[in-house]
């Protein structure tokens, strides 16, 4: 790669009107994704990152239109060819291709997760053979981590935007209207004579509360919100909404650091109240789903952010689902938290073993956190935990420690977890560590073993990184995790068993986080059964959940 080293000029406010910027048109696309029957996680929710992209084009005069690959056809379950047991949840390509508007000069297609990046170049190469002339950019956080081997490795692929795309986008669309080269957009990777360029860093966008909020209205985002798509469990119409950007901390598996740096910036909470007050308005929103990287890192901002929810009395519920530190959530936030409508509440501990923990840099009290799931047991909140097996340097030690850990989680009251192998994802410091020693090659043969990421349950293709474990005891390691921890959270509060069977078996409910992941699964193994017994290529299989009431406190 070759980096350019001065700093693009230029201070006018990144959000100004551009006077002749509607003569130039974006199409955006949302990709259809691949998922598999094993897969118990919601692989569906409404592209918030786009419709970021799509309000700050908008914002200064673009005009922009956007494919939303899955939302369009929510219900569909196709076969994936060439890609084993897996399955297309949404369009096929070729529709994808079709609705794209052929007004449009620049086409923006979005790559979040690398374990769809192989999927995701049949689908940019269908789009420039159909569209030569289009310049194609390729944002999210797998290009920000792999920017310069997609250049290389992928010639339909024009430019990939690295990190927050609100800006950037704006000033390569900026470069491209007025016909210069993109030298001077910071903060991407381009082609030049065959041979990928990176531009300097751009800085991250420090005044968050400026950035136009998301246009919703060119997605179909009432299709969400009434198929009870959340990260979460279903407690009513639910909307995706950001608090905050970025995340402080630099554990190594995680690629948060390359993609948002570690700045973390918390939005004002009166704003953040005043743009939900907006999508209760208009969509009847009853249900937020923050998708925060780190919801929570200062204490006094959810304190104050739950207070003015109480203050206004706007009656909603809202998730911390994509996992939280514990050191901001002791007993009085706790009750602030359920009191201001919060109904579920994701920890991620990764591992139970102190070691470990600071091997992976990954600052989290045990201790503490223990008690902050007892006070979430005690309010009535669902609760959840995310670990990880088999990371660098992992010992039969801190193994233990973790299954330890499990135990006294499950007497905590926690409801959840998931144990997952882990998994060296591009960006991430431990990606660089065995790519730097050989043990990663940067080929199809690598973007393939993460698909095992599309079926979550622990399969004999698990792959291990780590010298003491072989794919099959990591396996058997995630698996044990799972049955230890459910065996004994089970056998302490027996009751929790007829709740979930009657809800799951008679009321159909996705009303907890394990049956979101059962209808889930049955949802998607029947879509299998029946592409296979009637040998077609797609089927239709409706959502069909009912929105449960979780006032009262659960089991």
């Amino acid at each position: 790669m070759e980096p350019i080293s001065e700093t693009p000029s230029g201070t006018r406010s990144i959000f100004d009107p551009r006077s002749k910027a509607a003569s130039v048109h974006i199409s955006l696309i949302h990709p259809p994704t691949l998922t598999s029957a094993d897969a118990y996680g919601l692989d569906v929710v409404p592209p918030l990152g786009l419709a970021y992209v799509a309000g700050a084009l908008k914002s200064v005069g673009y005009q922009v239109s956007l494919v939303d690959g899955i939302g369009e056809a929510l219900h569909r379950y196709g076969r994936a060819s060439g890609y084993d047991d897996l399955l297309i949840h949404g369009l096929s390509p070729s529709e994808v291709i079709d609705r794209i508007d052929p007004r449009a000069d620049i086409i923006g297609l979005s790559n979040m997760f690398s374990n769809q990046w192989l999927f995701i170049q049949d689908l940019a190469m269908a789009i420039k053979k159909a569209y030569p002339d289009k310049l194609l950019v390729l944002g999210g956080e797998h290009p920000t981590a792999c920017a310069d081997y997609i250049i290389q490795s992928c010639p339909d692929i024009d430019v990939c935007v690295l990190g927050e795309g609100e800006e950037t986008i704006l000033d390569l669309a900026d470069a491209y209207r007025q016909g210069k080269g993109f030298h001077n957009v910071a903060g991407i990777v381009f082609r030049n004579d065959q041979k990928a360029v990176m531009t300097p860093k751009r800085a991250r966008i420090r005044e968050i509360d400026e950035i136009p909020e998301p246009d919703w209205s060119l997605v179909p985002v009432e299709t969400y919100i009434d198929n009870a798509c959340t990260y979460g469990v279903n407690v009513g119409r639910a909307m995706p909404i950001l608090a905050s950007r970025g995340c402080p901390y630099q554990c190594t598996f995680c690629s948060s650091p390359q993609m948002w740096t570690t700045r973390w910036s918390a939005r004002k909470p009166d704003l953040l109240l005043a743009e939900m007050r907006r999508y209760i308005e208009r969509y009847n929103v009853t249900n937020f789903d923050f998708y925060d990287l780190t919801a929570i890192v200062k204490k006094q901002w959810i304190i104050d952010f739950s207070q003015l929810l109480i203050k206004e009395k706007l009656n909603i519920r809202y998730q911390l689902a994509s996992g939280t530190r514990s050191e901001a959530i002791d007993e009085d936030v706790i009750g602030l938290l359920r009191e201001s409508g919060c109904r579920l509440v994701i920890y991620a501990p990764e591992s139970g073993s102190v070691e470990e923990l600071r091997r992976i840099k990954k600052k989290v009290n045990i201790d503490k956190m223990l008690s902050s799931m007892r006070a979430a047991h005690d309010a009535g909140m669902e609760t959840k935990a995310n670990m990880i097996f088999g990371m660098l340097g992992a010992t039969w030690k801190d193994v233990f420690h973790s299954f330890m850990f499990i135990f006294r989680t499950a007497a905590a009251g926690l409801d959840n977890m998931t144990c997952y192998p882990f998994s060296p994802y591009p960006g991430s410091e431990n990606f660089q560590t065995l790519l730097a020693t050989g043990r990663i090659k940067m080929n199809n043969d690598y973007f393939k073993s993460l698909q095992n990421l599309c079926r979550n349950l622990h399969t004999k293709n698990t792959v291990s990184y780590n010298d003491r474990f072989s794919g099959k005891v990591l396996s058997l390691i995630c698996s044990c995790a799972f049955i230890i921890f459910y065996s004994l959270n089970y056998l302490i509060r027996p009751w929790r068993i007829a709740a979930l069977l009657y809800t799951y078996l008679i009321k159909k409910e996705a009303s907890s986080l394990l049956t979101v992941a059962f209808l889930n699964m049955r949802k998607k193994r029947a879509a299998i059964k029946t592409i296979k017994t009637n040998h077609i290529d797609s089927v239709i299989i409706p959502v069909n959940l009912r929105v449960h009431n979780t006032d009262a406190k659960h089991a």
